[in-house]
């Protein structure tokens, strides 16, 4: 169990992340109103397909981290191991 006064750490580490995050992405939004029924789906045209060449780039391409040190930004890593996809056996 953890202590009060670690507790009480935990709660302004969220603090900070949660600010951080909505400093980042914005305010929370009111969700959406619940569904009400059938309604009609939009039809969308087909895409139309181009074939284009595309060009190497001219100048040096920035990655995020160097985005975030010229920008003033802030960088969000993710070094979680991920396990492995289960294979099924059928």
């Amino acid at each position: 169990m953890a202590s009060k006064g670690d507790h009480q750490h935990l709660l302004n580490v969220g603090r900070e992340g949660f600010a951080a995050l909505d400093e980042f992405f914005g305010p929370r939004r009111v969700p959406p109103p619940p569904f009400q029924g059938l309604q009609r789906q939009r039809q969308f045209p087909a895409p139309h397909v181009q074939n284009r060449h595309v060009s190497p780039p001219k100048e040096a391409v920035l990655n995020c981290l160097e985005a975030a040190e010229i920008y003033g930004g802030a960088v969000f890593l993710d070094y979680r191991k991920r396990k492995p996809a289960p294979i099924r056996k059928v």
